[in-house]
């Protein structure tokens, strides 16, 4: 975690819209700093932790990756920004939008702890948009902080159809574990998700052939879900 605010350069440009100038307005508080940045003349690349998650609504996203362009000709800019829930997809966020792999620096609040963390990482933050994001929640009220992510395969010959992220935060080493599980149907996924609600959940199961993904889109995060609403029938 840093100390800085994010400074978006924006000296001497005037927003292409009004949308654009509030979107920043909303990362100037106090409570967004900066854990990553990728800045050129034309493009400005940042991942934000927003402090104010942990008393907002329970599980939300803590993580906003923000992208700035700059037209140098007609001085405007113009920002877009999402919610998200583990540092690598919002990495990846980025670089569908033109950041370069490997531009933003991982701090060291985000360091994975072993080679298998860091090779899931880098297929979720390299990869395309094969899966869709349908659910996450953040629980850094357990001793062991943890973030769960639901994502559900666009093509459904690309089995499994669900996919499970988990990431394990160690208080102690300051580092983190990613892991990924599959399953053939929602009710398996949602089964295993109220399980994790009640800090009882089983050991993830890789997908037998991860080498593909998983992969998440850029739609919108849906909002957190206990597991008493995120059932099979929705």
């Amino acid at each position: 975690m840093t100390d800085q605010n994010p400074d978006f350069g924006m000296q001497d440009f005037v927003p292409a819209s009004a949308a654009h100038e509030q979107l920043l307005d909303l990362f100037e508080g106090a409570e967004f700093k900066v854990l990553g940045e990728y800045c050129t003349w034309s493009d400005a690349y940042f991942v934000l932790h927003d402090e104010s998650a942990t008393w907002g609504i329970p599980g939300s996203p803590q993580l906003r990756a923000v992208h700035v362009s700059r037209d140098l000709r007609e001085r405007t800019y113009q920002a877009d920004a999402a919610e998200l829930p583990l540092y690598a997809m919002a990495e990846s966020w980025l670089i569908s939008r033109g950041c370069p792999v490997g531009a933003i620096p991982t701090p060291a609040v985000r360091k994975g702890a072993d080679d298998a963390t860091r090779a899931l990482e880098a297929r979720v933050r390299e990869a395309g948009s094969r899966f869709a994001l349908l659910t996450s929640y953040t629980d850094d009220q357990r001793a062991e902080p943890e973030t769960a992510v639901v994502l559900r395969a666009r093509d459904p010959q690309d089995p499994p159809e669900f996919r499970v992220l988990l990431e394990s935060y160690d208080r102690w080493t300051g580092t983190h574990t990613l892991s990924e599980g599959g399953f053939a149907t929602r009710e398996a996924a949602a089964e295993w998700w109220g399980a994790w609600m009640e800090e009882e959940a089983p050991p993830l199961v890789p997908p037998a052939s991860p080498a593909r993904g998983p992969v998440f889109s850029s739609l919108p995060v849906a909002p957190p879900a206990p597991a008493v609403t995120w059932s099979p029938g929705r």
